[in-house]
């Protein structure tokens, strides 16, 4: 089994997008990956050699959880008020 590095990330709500070095033939690839992921160890196979490997997803910074928390609590609030006029 190989190590995949993780390069770089980038989180979206659906998702993360990492770029990955495969350690076997230090091929740099992107994958995407389901953001219920975020923090987990993954094993999966390089899209270049198929060599077999592992890589550690991060976590999402404590800042953007908190702004991502925020803005849905605000979304909440305005569907809820919404609701409450039209019924």
């Amino acid at each position: 089994m190989s190590i995949f590095l993780l390069q770089s990330h980038k989180f979206s709500n659906d998702n993360i997008e990492a770029t990955l070095v495969c350690l076997k033939c230090d091929e740099v690839f992107k994958k995407d990956f389901p953001i219920d992921l975020e923090g987990q160890t993954i094993q999966f196979k390089c899209p270049v050699c198929n060599a077999v490997g592992e890589a550690d997803l991060p976590y999402k910074k404590i800042e953007e959880r908190q702004e991502f928390e925020e803005d849905f609590g605000e979304i909440e609030q305005e569907n809820g008020e919404e609701f409450e006029d039209t019924y």
